[in-house]
Parts: structure tokens; C-alpha cells; sequence
């Protein structure tokens, strides 16, 4: 349970850091675009988004988890449990209006 708890607390972690780098590169990519600044500032700003455009950091992409097992597979898209878990609660009816069909 504790590697479920860890997984899950890095995740949101590496999304709070994706958010950032997201806001930061919108910015330098108006001043890049905006056409009432100096030549010399936009090329600047284009040569930094450049640079933070690379791959080479490991927050390149987001995954989701499920909240309840920590797993990064088999996920559906509205919900944050995994399919296997999803099942189970419904079987158990932890779930209201939600039955399984056969």
C-alpha cells in the first residue's frame, strides 16, 4: 500500500511541474509571437522556447493513476480507477445506479 501511496504522490508532483513549464512556455511563446517587440527580444524568446522544447527532461508526458490500486494501465477516461477496481466496486455496489451487464 505504502508503493501505492508513493506512485501516487510522485505523480502529483510531476504534474504541478508540467503545469509550470506549461505556463512558462505560453508566455515565451506570445512574446515570440507578438508583433509590437523588438526583433532582437523575439528571436531571444524564440531561442528559449527552443530550449525548453527539448526532450530530454523526464516530465515529458502525463499519466494518470488509479487512486485506489496506483496502477498507470487499463484506466478509464472519466474516471480514475482502474478497470479491474472499477469492476469490483460495482460488484460490491459502492456504486449507486451502476449495475453490470452480462
Amino acid at each position: 500500500m505504502d508503493k501505492n501511496i508513493c506512485n501516487i504522490m510522485k505523480e502529483k508532483l510531476t504534474i504541478i511541474n508540467l503545469k509550470k513549464k506549461e505556463f512558462s512556455k505560453k508566455i515565451i511563446k506570445s512574446i515570440s509571437q507578438n508583433n509590437n517587440i523588438f526583433a532582437v527580444t523575439k528571436v531571444y524568446a524564440n531561442f528559449i522556447f527552443m530550449k525548453k522544447n527539448k526532450k530530454s527532461c523526464f516530465l515529458s508526458r502525463k499519466h494518470k493513476i488509479c487512486l485506489y490500486t496506483g496502477r498507470r494501465g487499463g484506466l478509464f477516461k472519466d474516471t480514475n480507477f482502474s478497470r479491474i477496481k472499477f469492476k469490483n466496486l460495482i460488484l460490491t455496489n459502492k456504486f449507486e445506479n451502476i449495475k453490470k451487464n452480462n
